[in-house]
């Protein structure tokens, strides 16, 4: 166990591999805080069973979003502590990890710090049998940029430094404008090397023409997509990352931009629901340009999702 570490993990109308994730990470931390921001009471039996494993529930009263979520949890792990933990380690419900996986995170960090590098992050080097973006290599070890926030360990000092989670961004983005904040500061990412996150990256629809499925080398095409409310998120929160971010790093947000329309694009040819697609993110677009944060309207979620 490591004694210095706490995990904080977001839930959002779980199912039982909330659970799972818990029991994995409670011998490999100090604590495990659970935050339930704001899930029907349907979901109650899932979070007690959470809680009679070991873990703390925090709950919201409402759907703050994941930043919100993150921020929650963190605050709870210090006050559970007589001595706030050295590390922090977030993670969204639908992860799965080894049981190495936070003595390998912490293990890459110590060691990074010992050759001299001012670690501001540490995240797996490969996340659903993807490998994690690599920016660099210094003193021995690769760096990353922009990791998503599930299975990211955060020292203690970086919070100090940068802050916490920016709340406004509700849900997308919230990792990649921690990530460059941490940048900001001069510090690093590090990839932990051998450290993989099981974790769900989105929906997937295998396309076909003419009744036949799109291949490519040979192997079925699967494209990954996200429930249509997601789109205005995406949207909305490219437009307000770029304004946040994008002075001096030109490059950068050309290459993010062209990144997120392509997807976007794809997604629209391929992918049924599109009209509820198209209406999410063009209202994202609006509110974008018009510097709208926080959650989506409730009456556009609702359109999107094809309810009343």
């Amino acid at each position: 166990m490591n004694d210095d570490v706490a995990a904080v993990v977001t839930a959002f109308a779980p199912g039982e591999g909330l659970v799972a994730l818990v029991r994995s990470l409670l011998p490999q931390v100090a604590r495990v805080v659970v935050v339930d921001d704001g899930s029907d009471p349907r979901f109650d039996p899932v979070f007690d069973e959470v809680r009679a494993a070991g873990a703390l529930v925090v709950r919201h009263p409402g759907n703050r979003g994941i930043a919100a979520a993150l921020n929650t949890g963190i605050r709870a792990a210090k006050a559970d502590a007589v001595e706030a933990p050295a590390f922090f380690l977030t993670f969204d419900q639908d992860s799965e990890v080894s049981p190495d996986f936070v003595s390998c995170l912490v293990g890459t960090a110590r060691e990074a710090r010992a050759a001299g590098l001012g670690v501001g992050l540490v995240a797996p080097s490969e996340v659903e049998g993807l490998p994690s973006p690599v920016s660099g290599y210094r003193k021995g070890f690769l760096l990353g940029s922009t990791p998503i926030q599930s299975g990211l360990l955060i020292p203690r000092e970086t919070l100090s430094r940068v802050g916490l989670f920016a709340e406004p961004l509700f849900i997308d983005g919230v990792d990649t404008d921690f990530a460059l904040r941490v940048a900001r500061q001069g510090l690093r990412v590090v990839l932990s090397p051998a450290t993989r996150l099981g974790h769900s990256l989105g929906r997937r629809h295998r396309p076909t023409l003419l009744g036949r499925p799109v291949t490519v080398g040979g192997e079925p095409l699967a494209l990954v997509y996200s429930a249509p409310f997601r789109y205005y998120y995406l949207v909305r929160n490219r437009i307000l990352l770029n304004r946040m971010h994008g002075h001096g790093r030109l490059a950068w947000s050309v290459r993010e931009t062209v990144a997120d329309l392509r997807h976007v694009v794809i997604v629209q040819l391929f992918v049924p629901g599109r009209s509820r697609r198209a209406a999410a993110a063009l209202a994202g677009l609006r509110d974008g340009w018009a510097g709208r944060t926080g959650r989506i309207p409730d009456a556009l979620e609702r359109a999107v999702s094809g309810e009343r």
